[in-house]
């Protein structure tokens, strides 16, 4: 007996002392209209096991629980979700809630309450997911939607391409408002641009992402307009780095006005009423603008640019003041019917016209990737190719509650973009071959013998155009349908469709100063249709999360692609291929053909600790081969060149297999760090390769075509952290450390290899865009107004934002040169690339300080501000053209490959190559913008 009274001592010792060194949360939840008790409201400390359900009289209590801050989610079917974030539980005592919880027709994720400051992180999130607040955008120096992207972990640009976690540049999906804007043609992976006065939110995934997103192997960019609210509010500035010495290298003649103005639609809520008509519901609008120029990006090294950029398409000179013209405007109006039933219309256009040879990647013929500057255009630029690209995109979308667990969406869509590539408005067939001509003053050489030489010309063209000319059309109309249903406060269901029926056409002349149509050229008008289905569950087991799914994609290539495979005239689709299109696809109503593809996806949650939480994700992902793979040339009437790339009709999707496993861990609700290490197989790559063709007729002739049959491995570690004081800072420190290794970093690599431009190989190399270690840091300061610091200059040194981001990259890689120990016969050292070491250098680091310095002035409702914005504030040299014998960018002075052209011993026969000193060759110079603004 005395033995059991000393066990029930000690175990009741044992409780009492877990007790003193824990804490306790009790509450009481009621209704806020009736005052009534609510039972069944689950009550749940976020990223722990924690939580609770009221009982019959609406009381909670959780015991238990490790002393620290914590979020609670206070949640009930038919109620707004109410989070409280920053509740302390100390060690030994009890913390009480008394909650109302207001009633709604929403769904849970639909409205929620925040009390207190908003969260850092979701530690329930089971994606690698960076959301951008409008405000955040407001804070930082951006213009569009491209420079938001390029600030995140895991995202590396270069060359004008955008690379997500070790993908090629159009493996990535660019979302607006959930819809596709993407242009597949010009394969520079974006679109629609937007302005950044424009967006509510960015949500940028790098990985993990559920079986909602599709076509995309990489990562997925979702932006969220803005919308008009109950009162009228506007903003308007301007901005330029011209204050008055345009000669100097640090002014790129930028000039960018940004307007929006939104808030209820007058008619039907003033006009309307006052005559006694009362429309149902409340109709609202925003409306935004953005007109941006510049002289272009080499403007710190060389003021060239061409006396006039004409566009073809979009209204000739007009909106072309200078080099670089961007022109971005959106419209949207919101009818909310009801508090069940809202619709939604919205316009955006955006017009690029620039001389940017980046704008289009993907070509009939190969070119070598680079900053975009036509180089060797320099002293003619008016003759230089000209880009227009042109996006419009109109979306319905009907949001419709049905009840307090479900609702659904519906959005019918129209994208249709347009690029025109030409030498400044010119056709054709008024195209001129280019020729370097020897202008004055004449290089001689042999200046100490008796036969003088004239160097024959300085390597820029001085008569011509470029090899191409260029113009395509993307259309598509789509139907995307969700359902998103609560079984409970526990389990969330989601299903959907996208059906997407798309029409392109191409024409590509190269060389159009030959014969008809070029020396080569690709025509092509098709009708595809792809789509897909999904359904995804989330589930929340006590704290555990886990989030599972199914995605479908198909495409139907089109009738173009069926009629070829049953051509006999298309030798340039070997029988085999025909035999494995019919095996590998579905026939369907009318004979048309297509392909499908499954896809799952898994992600889990779940707490490790009190303040930890690790999650998990494993998912297939795929895309649809670029269209210029699959239609190239398929037309037997194409006019033929060495080299030429033929269409493959039975391409497969390229396909990620992708893992990731992450920890977040929330020291405060102001202090949070993720780790998260990735590693992604990436197979189906499409390359090219040689075949024969097995037409009798041409028994001993090949081809080139594209094939699936490279592969790539990504794989990385990532940490992210984040820091906030109060209102007055807020920081966030990313490192990233990534190895992409790759069988070709293009699918023209074959094609290097046909011309003995490139040495074939079956090992992995660094990919082109691989950039090992990237590290960002922003830090943004504000000071409200009265509140100076230490309390001192109140009025003066008080209501101002200072935003500094610090950036730092690896180098691009690059194929060392070496010197082979000879020399030519006027004494150059020769310098040959080793072609076994494919890309194993790093070339010099980048590294540049933006700064963002902004002074509010409020006047009654009006909020005034000047700002100062500078870019590469220590203007500091980034290589972006490599010497591969330094590392660097080219200097005078430095050795250069026998392939350069050297200035201490140029070339003496025709053709001859610029001397390497394209001014793209470094990024941009420090720039400084002056601005005001104006909100109300």
């Amino acid at each position: 007996m005395s033995r059991i009274i000393a066990v029930v001592l000690l175990s009741l010792a044992l409780t009492a002392a877990a007790a003193a060194q824990s804490g306790t949360l009790i509450g009481n939840v009621q209704d806020a209209g009736t005052g009534e008790a609510l039972p069944g409201v689950n009550v749940i400390l976020k990223g722990t096991y924690y939580g609770a359900a009221t009982d019959i009289n609406g009381k909670f209590k959780i015991t238990g629980i490790s002393p620290g801050n914590y979020n609670v989610d206070i949640s009930l079917i038919g109620y707004k979700t109410v989070q409280f974030t920053e509740i302390e539980i100390s060690k030994g005592k009890t913390k009480e809630l008394d909650v109302k919880l207001e009633e709604t027709v929403l769904t849970l994720d639909q409205d929620v309450v925040v009390v207190g400051k908003k969260p850092l992180m979701d530690v329930e999130e089971t994606q690698s997911k960076k959301d951008i607040s409008k405000e955040d955008i407001e804070n930082s120096i951006v213009e569009n939607i491209t420079d938001v992207v390029t600030q995140q972990a895991g995202i590396v640009k270069t060359d004008n391409t955008i690379h997500i976690r070790g993908g090629r540049s159009y493996e990535n999906a660019f979302l607006l408002d959930g819809v596709n804007v993407q242009d597949p043609l010009s394969g520079t992976g974006f679109g629609l641009q937007l302005s950044a006065n424009a967006i509510e939110e960015v949500e940028v995934i790098t990985g993990g992402f559920n079986a909602e997103y599709g076509q995309a192997t990489s990562g997925v960019v979702n932006v969220k307009t803005r919308e008009g609210g109950e009162n009228y509010s506007g903003y308007v500035s301007y901005k330029s780095d011209n204050l008055g010495n345009s000669t100097s290298p640090h002014v790129f003649n930028v000039n960018i006005m940004e307007a929006n103005f939104s808030g209820p639609e007058p008619i039907t809520s003033r006009l309307l009423p006052a005559i006694g008509l009362q429309i149902p519901g409340e109709l609202s609008f925003f409306g935004s603008f953005h007109a941006g120029f510049s002289d272009g990006i080499t403007q710190g090294y060389n003021k060239s640019t061409a006396n006039q950029v004409y566009s073809s398409t979009f209204g000739g000179t007009r909106f072309a003041p200078e080099a670089e013209n961007s022109w971005f405007w959106l419209g949207k109006l919101t009818y909310k019917y009801s508090p069940t039933l809202r619709f939604v219309y919205s316009y955006n256009q955006s017009v690029d016209i620039n001389q940017n040879s980046q704008s289009l990647q993907t070509n009939l013929e190969y070119v070598e990737p680079s900053p975009g500057y036509q180089y060797e255009f320099q002293n003619i630029l008016d003759q230089a190719n000209t880009f227009t690209h042109n996006n419009e995109y109109h979306s319905f979308t009907v949001t419709h509650t049905l009840n307090a667990n479900t609702y659904y969406e519906l959005k019918l869509s129209h994208f249709f973009t347009n690029l025109r590539a030409d030498a400044n408005g010119r056709n054709w067939y008024d195209y001129a071959e280019p020729k370097d001509i020897v202008n004055f003053p004449i290089e001689y050489y042999n200046t100490n013998h008796d036969t003088i030489g004239v160097i024959p010309g300085d390597g820029f063209w001085d008569v011509g155009n470029p090899n191409t000319w260029r113009d395509h059309f993307f259309s598509e109309s789509s139907i995307k349908g969700d359902i998103t249903s609560f079984f409970d406060e526990k389990n969330k269901f989601k299903a959907g469709f996208n059906l997407q029926f798309q029409e392109m056409q191409v024409v590509e002349i190269v060389k159009p100063w030959v014969g008809t149509l070029g020396l080569n050229n690709d025509i092509y008008h098709v009708f595809p249709a792809q789509g897909a289905f999904y359904a995804q569950d989330n589930i929340n087991f006590s704290g555990m999360i886990l989030n599972f799914g199914l995605r479908m994609d198909y495409w139907f290539p089109g009738k173009y692609v069926d009629e070829a495979v049953k051509n006999p005239d298309v030798v340039t689709i070997p029988d085999v291929v025909r035999e494995r299109y019919q095996e590998d696809t579905f026939g369907w109503f009318g004979g048309r053909r297509f392909k499908a593809r499954l896809s799952p996806r898994l992600g889990i949650s779940h707490p490790v600790s009190d303040n930890q939480t690790l999650f998990f994700s494993y998912g297939h992902f795929s895309k649809w081969p670029n269209p210029q793979f699959v239609y190239a040339k398929l037309s037997p009437l194409n006019a033929q060149s060495s080299f030429q790339k033929f269409g493959n009709p039975d391409l497969n999707p390229e396909t990620t297999v992708a893992y990731e496993l992450g920890l977040k861990t929330q020291f405060s609700n102001d202090d949070v760090l993720k780790v998260t290490a990735y590693y992604k197989d990436i197979f189906d790559y499409v390359t090219t390769r040689s075949a024969k063709i097995t037409s009798a007729r041409f028994a001993t002739q090949s081809f080139i075509t594209y094939v699936n049959s490279d592969y790539a491995r990504s794989r990385g570690l990532e940490l992210e952290y984040k820091k906030r004081i109060n209102k007055w800072f807020t920081g966030d420190a990313s490192v990233s450390y990534a190895i992409i290794t790759t069988k070709s970093s293009s699918p023209d690599e074959g094609v290097l290899v046909a011309r003995g431009d490139l040495n074939e190989t079956i090992t992995e190399d660094y990919a082109n865009w691989d950039r090992p270690l990237t590290v960002n840091l922003t830090t943004n300061f504000y000071v409200e107004k009265d509140n100076a610091l230490f309390g001192f200059g109140n009025g003066i040194l008080d209501n101002y934002n200072l935003y500094l981001r610090f950036f730092f990259e690896s180098g691009k890689r690059y194929t060392p040169a070496v010197f082979t120990g000879s020399y030519t016969t006027d004494g150059r050292a020769e310098y040959n690339t080793i072609p076994n070491e494919r890309n194993t250098k790093l070339g010099d680091n980048w590294f540049w300080v933006d700064l963002n310095f902004e002074r509010y002035f409020d006047i009654n409702s009006l909020k005034f501000s000047v700002f100062v914005e500078v870019n590469n504030l220590f203007d500091t040299k980034n290589s972006a053209i490599i010497n591969p014998v330094t590392g660097k960018a080219y200097e005078s002075g430095d050795n250069i490959p026998v392939t350069w052209n050297d200035p201490r011993y140029p070339d003496l026969q025709a053709p001859i190559s610029p001397y390497p000193f394209n001014p793209a060759r470094y990024l941009t110079r420090r720039n400084v913008k002056l601005g005001v603004s104006l909100r109300f």
